[in-house]
């Protein structure tokens, strides 16, 4: 093989390879957001006690972690 066909070969596969890894990372991303969709329908299908039975609570900007040391007594008395 001659040099100037040696380059281009790699030249398009470079690019080729680096065309194939940006579409994985978008398939992996899609993938990500089908996840985090089926967790929050679940997580929607709960009472407060069952999220509380599992560690989370439901706030007005999606779920946190249930600490019972961070909010103080009076929060978790209600």
């Amino acid at each position: 093989m001659s040099v100037e066909i040696d380059t281009v070969f790699r030249s398009r596969a470079n690019s080729r390879g680096l065309l194939l890894s940006a579409l994985g990372v978008c398939v992996a991303e899609v993938r990500r957001y089908f996840a985090r969709r089926a967790t929050n329908r679940a997580l929607a299908r709960l009472g407060p006690e069952e999220l509380k039975d599992i560690g989370l609570v439901r706030t007005e900007f999606g779920y946190r972690e249930l600490h019972h040391d961070r909010l103080g007594a009076p929060y978790w008395n209600r």
